[in-house]
């Protein structure tokens, strides 16, 4: 548990907790050309919210925005207030391990930088469990496909089983 202290310490200084920027999240939410007109989102691991916030923006979609540190949370709502969009969001305060949803529920599900938490393949399973037949994923992780590269080469070796995992489960 002192690892997290120090894992919220650090990120709670950050603008956004997963990478990318609004124009990243803007870009592929344009991809999904067949999403719903009103999406419901879950954003798994939201953190303070800068995607949660872009989202409700250019979706006109309602999103549940998911995390286990209620500071995170705290932070995403004043955000979403000051840009006007805090009714579109229900934040929850709860650990994406421990997520009661009913299966076929979300028209989107997004996670940047989060899904690793559960493990990047049950993270996957349980992302089409939750989804609508028609339904999209937004993920971001790192991955590692180039063989020259050394640097954090053990960690990613076991990650490498990511392009698999998704052609495997239809992704």
């Amino acid at each position: 548990m002192e690892a997290m202290k120090y894992f919220y310490e650090l990120f709670s200084m950050l603008p956004r907790q997963g990478p990318g920027d609004n124009q990243s999240t803007q870009e592929a939410f344009r991809l999904m050309e067949e999403v719903s007109s009103e999406p419901y989102i879950l954003d798994i691991g939201c953190g303070v919210g800068m995607q949660t916030v872009e989202l409700a923006r250019i979706s006109n979609g309602t999103i549940v925005a998911l995390d286990n540190h209620q500071p995170f949370l705290d932070k995403l709502m004043e955000k979403a207030k000051q840009a006007g969009v805090a009714d579109k969001i229900t934040p929850m305060n709860q650990s994406m391990l421990e997520m009661k949803f009913n299966n076929n529920t979300f028209d989107l599900i997004w996670s940047e930088g989060a899904l690793y938490f559960m493990g990047f393949a049950d993270g996957l399973m349980k992302c089409k469990e939750l989804l609508k037949k028609h339904g999209y994923l937004a993920v971001t992780e790192m991955v590692y496909l180039l063989p020259h590269l050394f640097l954090c080469s053990n960690f990613l070796k076991k990650n490498i089983q990511i392009l698999e995992i998704l052609k495997a489960n239809s992704y």
